[in-house]
């Protein structure tokens, strides 16, 4: 049973996709957003009926150790049922969004390509399976990013392809150790190397996690190797920026979780130059990127410089390597996918609808568009961390988890995230304020919200944001489950 779910759910949004492009139907733009809402609908019920099954499906093996095989333990569970949601809501906003694009078939092919290796990514049971689906993750991914295909366009998916490419290649040059020191490629919590194998090549070993730690921090957006985010973002479609954002870097998240607490394991890595290293860079990336988003006057290349930062609050968490870190890491990939989509497809709405794209040409467009930018600002409470907001909860576990760390320095993690959090307030209630607070109207733009099917995507993201906030409990259990067996 399981392995027939799977292998459908990986199938069937990447038929659906290739089918979309060559329907011929006289109705032709009805028939492809039916077929595309109509996959990602069936996919996302297969996804409630995968999360409860058990037990592990090889699909084939090269050798001994290189199988392409799936299971599901916690973190795929989790990561199944975070993509399958937000990648139909994303859709559903994408139908109104798309509907006088020219290029509409084209976005909804890759879409669907996209869950297709997103639905394999998140159900890999070892690394090989796992690297597979991530880089074709990436190859269907760039025409997403290239899709009004002009000259800024096309120099942003070549970047992001490249940068992409590059970090892969780090991460497969760690692969190539992993299997010549260890007995499996299986993600086992803990770690897979014999005790004798870590302590009779410590120094090599480590170095090694450490270049896969940052291969696959290259998708994550983290210091050096972040600029692709910025540039891919304010070119490409809101809904590809949303799901750029929300969903694609944590793809690269869920490397570095496999690399640190299933392949090395965190007891290897805790004290040594690995977890400063990792922990030193996440840090950087978290202040840097929200200084870079204050400074900037470009709407959607500000939420991609959030982003930057945002997405590596949750790589800070995952460096401390303790069990509130941990949690913590696991709650913002939640709460930060449903806010910067929200975010993300927010600005979408706005540029939609007005073409206005800039910070300061937002003055008064909170009473020409009051829904949008409700949703707006709620989200942004949620970022900031303001309680009741599910980001409140996470950042505490952060901070939590910073805290339980030894030595003098534990604090420094804490102010990063409390800096972050100001500059976030700054660059995010700016624009709320500026929205709804200014005695300009709008610059002159009618009343403009989206209909129906762009704002209730947009308004579930944000009603899940702030319910998780008020009542986590169910999620802080399943993270902490996993949390004991992974740390």
């Amino acid at each position: 049973m399981f392995g027939a779910l799977i292998i459908i759910s990986i199938l069937l949004p990447v038929c659906s996709g290739v089918a979309v492009r060559h329907i011929r139907a006289e109705r032709k733009t009805v028939a492809r957003v039916s077929v595309a809402c109509l996959a990602l609908s069936v996919v996302c019920a297969l996804s409630c009926l995968l999360t409860g099954q058990e037990g592990t499906f090889t699909l084939f093996a090269i050798a001994d150790k290189v199988k392409i095989a799936f299971s599901l333990d916690g973190i795929n569970r989790f990561y199944i049922a975070l993509v399958s949601f937000i990648w139909l809501c994303v859709g559903i906003y994408a139908v109104e969004y798309t509907e006088h694009d020219e290029n509409a078939a084209s976005f909804f092919r890759y879409y669907l390509i996209s869950y297709g290796a997103l639905m394999g990514l998140s159900a890999s049971a070892n690394l090989i399976t796992l690297y597979m689906f991530y880089e074709m993750m990436t190859l269907v991914t760039v025409p997403l990013v290239a899709h009004n295909r002009d000259r800024e366009a096309n120099a942003a998916a070549v970047k992001y392809l490249l940068y992409s490419v590059f970090g892969a290649s780090a991460a497969l040059l760690g692969i190539f150790f992993v299997g010549a020191y260890a007995g499996t490629f299986e993600f086992t919590a803990g770690g897979i190397f014999a005790a004798e194998t870590l302590s009779a090549h410590p120094s090599l070993l480590r170095t090694v996690f450490l270049v896969m730690i940052l291969g696959f921090g290259v998708k994550a957006g983290m210091f050096p190797m972040h600029s692709w985010l910025p540039t891919a973002h304010p070119v490409a479609p809101a809904p590809a920026s949303a799901v750029l954002s929300g969903i694609i870097t944590k793809m690269g998240v869920m490397g570095i979780i496999r690399t640190v607490y299933y392949i090395a394991g965190a007891d290897f890595l805790r004290g040594t130059f690995v977890q400063y290293t990792f922990m030193t860079l996440s840090l950087i990336t978290v202040v840097m990127g929200s200084t870079l988003a204050y400074k900037e006057k470009l709407f959607k290349k500000r939420l991609a410089y959030s982003t930057v930062s945002q997405v590596s609050y949750v790589l800070f968490g995952l460096s401390t390597l303790t069990e509130a870190g941990f949690i913590g890491a696991c709650l913002h990939i939640v709460f930060h996918s449903l806010i910067k989509n929200t975010l993300f497809m927010s600005a979408g709405a706005v540029i939609h609808k007005t073409g206005l794209t800039r910070v300061e040409e937002l003055k008064g467009i909170g009473k020409k568009m009051p829904f949008t930018m409700t949703l707006f600002t709620v989200v942004s409470l949620g970022l900031i961390g303001i309680p009741p907001t599910g980001g409140f909860i996470s950042k505490w576990n952060l901070a939590a988890g910073a805290l339980s760390m030894s030595g003098k320095g534990n604090w420094i993690g804490v102010a990063c995230l409390l800096l972050s959090a100001i500059l976030t307030a700054a660059y995010l209630l700016s624009v709320a304020i500026n929205a709804f607070f200014t005695g300009e109207d709008g610059t002159g733009v009618q009343k403009c919200d989206p209909t129906f099917k762009m704002l209730a995507p947009m308004a579930l993201l944000a009603l899940l944001s702030v319910i998780g906030g008020v009542i986590p409990g169910g999620l802080i259990a399943f993270f902490t489950g996993i949390a004991k067996l992974a740390v």
